[in-house]
């Protein structure tokens, strides 16, 4: 057997360990511009059109520590199931029913309300592979009407998604297999609408009524958004809260940060608090869940709640 020069094998050596040194930003083409500024930013290539972004530490510009996950997702080379399955569950649980689950989202607020015949009303439209789960019923002078501002929807068939002001009557004329509602919208054809959508009150926003809208999103609160870009990836957004370590972020702080850093066409709020839940496949978290939920009121990855329904990215 003839022997490899040392020369040689130092080349080929230094060649395997350039192309691996470059695997990840060759994953990365096309998606480099979506990040408008990296500073502060933690990059994790999962796959082909799938990057995970960490934002952890103080920003100066609330004067405040924060923890952002975001997803970007290529849907041209992953797909997403909209989850509403029984039981509820937590995320975890929930993305653990599908085989092919790379990634997860919390989904629509789930306020159920009941009148006093029994009948169930709704504050929230949730569509998945073409049945409506959800249509949204409250009355237009409930305490809840105001969450469903928006929706996003996703047709993988007829490759199109989008978000979409609207209410109960056009988002049950939906043609897309797929659909959820949210509020408040917080970009739209990029004027960042949702800095204006909590309104000043004269007093203090904590004597309001838990729901109202002026003081649910306009205080600081756990956070979950999504949002499609110029070149119409998506991104699933959660903002961690109610804690030292990450104080959360009110709807007009949201639209900021987003629009600072990634500057989509649209983004729009969704079901936060302690529901917002970001799990990854193969994280290195036990449970899978990257962010830091807050129903077990301790900084770890175990204080997840039972949600109504989620988003699931798989493989195309």
């Amino acid at each position: 057997m003839s022997k490899i020069p040392f020369f040689s094998f130092l080349i080929a050596a230094f060649m395997v360990s350039a192309c691996s040194i470059n695997q990840p930003a060759s994953r990365l083409k096309g998606y480099q511009h979506v990040l408008k500024d990296t500073v502060g930013w933690d990059r994790d290539v999962l796959k082909d059109g799938l990057i995970h972004y960490t934002y952890e530490g103080e920003y100066v510009p609330f004067q405040s520590s924060q923890r952002v996950d975001v997803l970007l997702i290529d849907l041209g080379k992953n797909a997403l199931i909209f989850d509403d399955s029984l039981p509820n569950d937590s995320l975890s649980a929930r993305a653990g029913r599908y085989e092919g689950a790379l990634a997860a989202v919390n989904g629509t607020y789930y306020e159920i309300v009941k009148t006093a015949e029994g009948d169930s009303l709704f504050s929230s439209f949730f569509k998945q592979g073409g049945q409506i789960s959800t249509s949204v019923t409250v009355p237009e002078d409930h305490r809840l009407f105001w969450k469903h501002e928006g929706a996003f929807y996703y047709d993988q068939a007829q490759g199109e998604w989008n978000i979409v002001y609207g209410d109960a009557e056009r988002y049950n004329q939906l043609p897309a297999a797929n659909a959820l509602s949210g509020s408040p919208m917080l970009i739209y054809d990029h004027d960042p609408v949702g800095e204006t959508f909590a309104k000043t009150q004269d007093g203090p926003l904590d004597s309001l009524d838990y729901e109202h809208p002026d003081r649910h999103q306009g205080v600081r609160h756990p956070r979950t958004a999504l949002a499609i870009t110029d070149d119409n990836h998506l991104l699933l957004i959660t903002v961690d809260g109610r804690r030292r370590e990450t104080a959360g972020m009110s709807a007009k702080e949201l639209t900021q940060f987003i629009a600072r850093y990634f500057k989509p066409k649209h983004a729009l709020n969704i079901d936060g608090g302690g529901s917002t839940t970001m799990w990854i496949k193969g994280s290195s978290s036990p449970n899978g869940v990257v962010n830091y939920p807050t129903d077990n009121k301790q900084y770890d990855h175990f204080g997840q709640r039972r949600i109504r329904n989620g988003i699931i990215v798989t493989d195309q």
